[in-house]
């Protein structure tokens, strides 16, 4: 599965509107990871209990 926020011009520019501070590429694709880990982690653990 692939986790991504998009391009970082299109998060930039999302975060523009909204007037709050602009990400780095480097630091999105920290964040990106780290939801990526999560998100396997959750998945896993939901696939694990069955998905009731």
């Amino acid at each position: 599965m692939k986790v991504s926020l998009g391009r970082p011009v299109k998060v930039n520019n999302f975060l523009t509107t909204l007037n709050t501070t602009l990400i780095s590429n480097r630091n999105l694709k920290k964040m990106e990871a780290r939801a990526r880990e999560a998100i396997k982690k959750i998945s896993t653990y939901v696939v694990s209990q069955g998905c009731h």
